[in-house]
């Protein structure tokens, strides 16, 4: 009858296989036996555990108020392999424990175990149960297994408090002495740009991070790629803001360039008609609809105070940012002071100015060629580390031999070393590793490049990572 109850249960194990309900009870948390005299308990790795190693012990005792469990009718599946055979096996009346061979090892991610027992008064119990290996995980405790989200969160809001207790105090404090307003002090101190776009982002992104991964590193059962996308989620909070600021910046220049260029040909238009150039800044301010109309404004209301045509001109051109608007407003302030034939200067300056600008916006379109080049680079080496990758398993040892001189041989022997390659999942967290590094690099590079500072490269960089981050959570879903 035991032999009879055996085929039976594989034949129903078949048969749920084949209309695929095994796989939705393989993904259960735990699948406890029926109540009965026999009950197999103390489960390990416990059920939604996360273990660190692809070798971890599985192990379960067995209760039986009836009678006592026949070793030799318990079967063990991992992963819906059969193992029960496999030497590093061990079974008792009481106790089943199995550590897997280093030429099975339990795979990276998610892992089922089923447990079949029967006693020698025929009763029998069977469970199923699941658990993570993340190799990425180390055996140690890690800085942050001592500490809760909460408790970060707490100290941070606690910190958060005291420091705006202190500086309400403080602004209470000249409020009363010193008649101290918000707005009067943002007229005479306003607010830099890199606080909003760099500095308060940072911060941010640094306690996305220690939040995320005090999270990760606490949790049992995430996914082994879970810190990377917390780092992930870190460099865009941290980049973002940065990268659309330094591309809205420099878009911005470019657009006060072209602008300013035509506005130098209105000007000398207007002093050849016999209009001296301060009356042509005023008139043109009441025409102008472009990004120069609230400079020109400005620039109007100094002349109509009386300042000098050169002052106003010099300060028209400072906010734009941009060393080409300085340069050629400077040439014609003191072209005015200089005297002579101004209209003329005006106009072989914006001539030469306009003339520069077509030359940049060819050069930005010669570039898209290098910077797809770029790209296409980063995609092959993106292709090469994924084969290397794939035929890693199949790599065995490495024998450094070869180069002459072997620093990990011992001195003496001249015996060939060989080291052991790097585990499939280690190997593919270096790599991806290595590719937001280079990610971050190869943006780097093109801003460089293309506009002569890193920092316009940023939303390249980002792209980069978010390429990256896309093609391995594609290859490598696991």
């Amino acid at each position: 009858m035991r032999v009879v109850r055996r085929l039976l249960l594989g034949l129903l194990v078949i048969a749920l296989a084949a209309v695929g309900v095994l796989a939705p009870l393989s993904d259960a948390a735990s699948s406890q036996p029926s109540s009965g005299p026999l009950s197999i308990v103390d489960l390990s790795p416990s059920p939604n555990a996360t273990a660190t190693s692809q070798t971890a012990t599985i192990s379960a005792q067995f209760q039986d108020s009836a009678g006592t469990v026949d070793p030799s009718t318990v079967l063990l599946f991992v992963n819906h392999e059969n193992v029960t055979g496999v030497e590093s096996l061990s079974v008792t009346s009481q106790k089943l424990t199995y550590v897997p061979a280093s030429i099975l090892p339990l795979r990276e991610g998610n892992n089922t175990v089923t447990i079949d027992a029967s006693d020698d008064s025929g009763n029998s119990a069977t469970v199923t149960w699941n658990f993570t290996v993340n190799t990425n995980l180390s055996v140690g405790p890690t800085v942050f297994s001592t500490v809760k989200p909460t408790t970060i969160l707490l100290y941070i809001g606690v910190t958060a408090a005291l420091a705006g207790a202190a500086v309400g105090g403080y602004i209470l404090f000249l409020k009363q002495t010193t008649r101290f307003t918000f707005r009067r002090y943002f007229a005479t101190h306003p607010v830099k740009t890199t606080y909003l776009v760099l500095y308060l982002p940072l911060v941010i992104a640094f306690l996305i991070v220690l939040v995320g991964l005090d999270y990760v590193y606490n949790t049992p059962g995430l996914p082994a790629q879970a810190p990377d996308w917390v780092i992930i989620l870190g460099i865009f909070v941290a980049l973002t803001p940065i990268g659309v600021d330094s591309r809205h910046e420099m878009n911005r220049t470019r657009a006060y360039e072209r602008a300013f260029a035509q506005f130098l040909f209105e000007m000398a238009d207007a002093m050849r008609g016999g209009i001296d150039p301060a009356k042509a800044i005023v008139e043109l301010s009441k025409t102008h609809t472009n990004i120069l109309a609230r400079p020109l404004r400005v620039a109007a209301d100094g002349i109509r105070l009386g300042r000098p045509f050169e002052t106003v001109l010099r300060e028209m051109a400072q906010p734009m940012n941009s060393s080409l608007i300085t340069r050629y407003a400077g040439l014609i302030a003191d072209a005015t002071n200089v005297g002579g034939e101004t209209a003329t200067v005006v106009y072989r300056a914006a001539k030469d100015m306009d003339d520069f600008v077509k030359i940049e916006d060819e050069r930005e379109k010669q570039l898209m060629l290098p910077v797809a080049v770029v790209y296409i680079a980063f995609a092959v080496l993106m292709a090469v580390l994924f084969a290397l990758i794939y035929i890693s398993p199949s790599l065995g040892t490495l024998n450094i031999n070869f180069l002459g001189t072997n620093p990990l041989a011992k001195s003496g022997t001249g015996a060939p070393t060989a080291v052991p390659h790097l585990s499939y999942a280690t190997l593919k967290e270096r790599f991806f590793d290595l590719m937001l590094i280079n990610a971050l690099g190869t943006g780097a590079i093109i801003g460089a490049f293309t506009e002569g500072q890193a920092r316009y490269g940023i939303l390249h960089s980002l792209g980069l990572v978010a390429a990256t981050a896309i093609a391995f959570a594609i290859v490598f879903p696991g």
